[in-house]
């Protein structure tokens, strides 16, 4: 498991406890936090893929040193895990204040203030009201749901390939679920691209089961991860579970449910990769 389900999750999955969406974590430091992160991801964003680009270039050994520090610094304020659709569905079930919000990152990359694929989630709605009235950029159009209006935007996005995670807010702290894909994603560009880290994998691996696989390949459209190939001579699909993210999006593509879910940490070459 990783290694926040040991300090934050008791051994158990971290965020599905209760505690780590409590308002009592949420306090005036981690206000002041939110508060610059929303007001200056942008700027931050751009310096750190700039500095990225220039050691990957220049300085190989000096990048591993840069994407070291960083993990570590994000761990400590904004970190997040891949999360597959029931589990998120457990999440919305916990929770009593659901909003959603303008995507930072496709409006960091493309400009896009309307793309609204971030889910604002605590267990207080006064709370959540307080915090995004802070964020007038972010909260003019204030969008409250329903668990099961949620629930349903959440299943639209599995089966359009968005792959869900939570992040924290100085951590154990959780305060959003977000959707996205490679392209839009800024930590999926750069853990993918660069290898900065700054989100754990799935706590499971996809597997495809072959005596149901009939060879259509729709599960390779939606894997964001390049994670599932193709064999012509035995017209089959195969996922390489050392690059498996364990979303478990590539399941709403399959037409005759040959994909399913295994723990990552009952499998001994995943166990301890992260």
């Amino acid at each position: 498991m990783c290694e926040f389900c040991i300090q934050h999750g008791e051994g158990k999955k971290w965020y599905l406890q209760a505690k780590n969406y409590n308002k009592e974590l949420l306090n005036i430091k981690r206000i002041h936090y939110l508060f610059d992160f929303a007001n200056n991801i942008e700027r931050w964003a751009t310096d750190w893929s700039s500095e990225l680009d220039r050691l990957i270039i220049t300085d190989p050994s000096a990048k591993s040193k840069f994407i070291a520090r960083r993990t570590e610094e994000f761990k400590r304020q904004h970190y997040g895990q891949i999360v597959p659709l029931e589990e998120i569905e457990q999440i919305l079930n916990m929770t009593s204040s659901i909003v959603r919000l303008p995507c930072i990152c496709r409006s960091a990359l493309w400009g896009r203030y309307d793309a609204r694929y971030c889910f604002g989630v605590t267990t207080s709605t006064p709370l959540l009201r307080t915090f995004l009235n802070l964020y007038p950029d972010f909260s003019s159009d204030l969008e409250l749901l329903t668990k099961e209006e949620a629930k349903k935007a959440f299943q639209e996005h599995d089966r359009d390939g968005l792959v869900h995670s939570v992040w924290t807010f100085i951590t154990p702290f959780i305060g959003v679920i977000c959707n996205c894909t490679n392209k839009d994603c800024l930590p999926l560009k750069w853990r993918l691209r660069g290898g900065l880290t700054l989100f754990f994998k799935g706590e499971y691996a996809a597997r495809i089961d072959w005596d149901r696989c009939i060879g259509c390949r729709e599960c390779m459209k939606l894997c964001n991860f390049g994670a599932i190939g193709y064999s012509a001579s035995l017209q089959k699909c195969q996922i390489n579970q050392l690059q498996c993210y364990g979303c478990g999006v590539c399941r709403a593509a399959c037409p005759n449910d040959a994909i399913s879910l295994l723990d990552r940490n009952a499998i001994p070459l995943l166990s301890k990769e992260w």
